[in-house]
């Protein structure tokens, strides 16, 4: 029986719901399979999930700027190095006692975190343990690379995050282009666009924590001219989701008020198209399903460079001033041959088939070092 470990940080993220598919994938490729997802943060540190988590949240609501410059620097990168050599060092009781209760036989991470973690681990302890590394936004940053991962596998989304891999030192042969793992339910199963106007669908996302889409946009939704339902999901923003609820009869459109999610991809094969921030995952999924996208209010770093990626395979639109979401949302529904276009467009950049190639691959590196 093989064993494989997925490793992720931060439950209801993006990185999360990627470990959840590809260890869905692996089951499904092998029932003997045994799999264990793992948020590693919490199981070493902790104490230091919810620092982190709330540091990283207060600067993306109040300094956004300070992100976007903290991002894929190699300035922050090149000084924090030694700090990040004795944080992501994996020589913590937890992490040893982990491995070797599951003895895994293979390692596959979702975050970089975790990556650097167990890659220094493996460099003393294990060296020949197959370890992957999954690109879950359509850029790598550069704390993907680390000196211990000499022999690990990484997998991103397209060609220019391989282009970009290698130009970072990544040697080619380790490189693999195979997507970002989503859910196989339901994708493929949109049509667009909706055959009359009252069963169009605009679905409206923030992410997990509902940071991306804000009261004002989807009031600024509602202002549109043409006829359609709100799906609104406001993930785990309470707050929000209680001020949609409360004004919900101010809006001159049905709306209706969801939460926390978990399987947005039925919501997204009955949307006519999607107003979003540009979540890896989310924009995986969605191009999957061929949705047309309205990107909007992306966050600073990752979420800004997959808005670019998006947009330059056309798969979608980017409103660049929030004032002008409710125009974009009427152009867009009154106009089928562009929503066809962002549909087909979309369709062609998707990897669908990523979660099950990928679990192929790591099924096969076990396979090719076990003993004859």
């Amino acid at each position: 029986m093989s064993r494989v470990l997925i490793l992720y940080i931060v439950q209801n993220s993006g990185h999360y719901a990627a470990a959840r598919y590809l260890d869905a994938a692996l089951r499904k490729r092998d029932g003997d399979v045994e799999t264990l997802c793992v948020d590693l943060l919490k199981h070493t540190h902790p104490g230091w999930e919810k620092i982190i988590e709330r540091m990283y949240m207060v600067t993306i609501r109040r300094t956004p700027e300070l992100w976007d410059a903290l991002y894929d620097s190699a300035w922050v990168e090149h000084l924090t190095r030694r700090l990040r050599q004795l944080v992501q060092q994996g020589k913590s009781e937890s992490l040893r006692r982990l491995l070797a209760e599951f003895r895994p036989d293979a390692v596959v991470c979702t975050q970089a975190y975790p990556f650097a973690v167990i890659a220094s681990y493996a460099a003393r302890e294990d060296p020949d343990l197959p370890i992957f590394a999954v690109a879950t936004d359509f850029v790598p940053h550069r704390f993907w690379v680390t000196s211990n991962a000499c022999t690990a596998r990484y997998v991103v989304p397209t060609e220019s995050a391989a282009a970009r891999l290698r130009w970072m030192g990544i040697d080619k042969q380790r490189i693999r282009v195979l997507g970002i793992p989503v859910s196989r339910d339901g994708t493929g199963a949109h049509s667009a666009p909706a055959d009359t106007p009252m069963e169009r669908r605009v679905l409206v996302m923030g992410g997990s924590r509902g940071l991306g889409v804000r009261y004002r946009t989807v009031r600024r939704i509602d202002l549109s001219a043409a006829d359609f339902t709100i799906d609104a999901v406001c993930g785990s923003n309470r707050s929000l989701r209680r001020q949609l609820v409360r004004n919900r009869h101010r809006f001159k459109h049905p709306i209706r008020v969801r939460g926390y999610v978990r399987n947005a991809v039925a919501l997204m094969s009955r949307a006519t198209m999607m107003v979003t921030k540009a979540g890896g995952l989310t924009l995986a999924e969605a191009a999957c399903m061929g949705l047309p996208l309205l990107l909007v209010r992306p966050l600073p770093g990752q979420e800004r460079k997959n808005t670019e990626v998006m947009v330059h395979h056309g798969a979608a639109l980017h409103v660049r001033n929030e004032y002008d979401v409710s125009r974009s949302v009427t152009d867009l529904l009154d106009n089928p041959g562009l929503l066809r276009m962002l549909h087909d467009k979309a369709l062609a950049f998707a990897r669908p088939d990523a979660a099950e190639r990928i679990a192929g691959d790591v099924l096969d590196s076990i396979r090719s070092v076990a003993p004859a």
